[in-house]
């Protein structure tokens, strides 16, 4: 986990409004943390999931200043998870908003419209595919017959 519960109420929501909606129960507030990290994770299939969040044996490697952007995003789901459980005193359309605009950066980020300084999966030398997001790529229209 790249984001701590401490992380989520430094910068997202107060401490006691995490305690107030999990009923001091921290691992419900790391579970929703999971659910956001799994789904930004979902959406960076071209990136090296491992380096930016680590696997169950080993830590992140990924240090770069894009790692802030992405816990950034990983905090606004959760948050909004969280309120969806209860939201005292939170303006819930505020953080629907916030989780949106997170949702539409990471289609962004998936379609390549967005390039943070991200490290690309290896490529697979093993493979005919280039698996590394660092390639170009093109496309063309179909062959056009025209009859008269």
């Amino acid at each position: 986990m790249i984001v701590t519960v401490e992380e989520l109420s430094q910068t997202s929501l107060y401490p006691e409004i995490i305690k107030a909606i999990t009923r001091d129960n921290t691992q419900a507030a790391e579970l929703q943390i999971l659910a956001a990290e799994s789904l930004t994770r979902s959406y960076m299939s071209k990136y090296d999931c491992d380096a930016i969040f680590g696997t169950v044996d080993k830590e992140p490697t990924y240090k770069g200043a894009a790692l802030e952007l992405i816990k950034k995003v990983i905090k606004i789901i959760a948050s909004y998870y969280l309120v969806r459980l209860a939201n005292p005193n939170v303006d819930l359309e505020l953080f629907r908003l916030d989780y949106q605009d997170a949702l539409d950066w990471l289609k962004d980020l998936q379609k390549g419209d967005v390039a943070p300084d991200l490290p690309y999966k290896p490529d697979d030398p093993n493979t005919p595919k280039d698996e590394s997001g660092d390639s170009v790529a093109w496309t063309s229209n179909i062959k056009r017959n025209n009859h008269f």
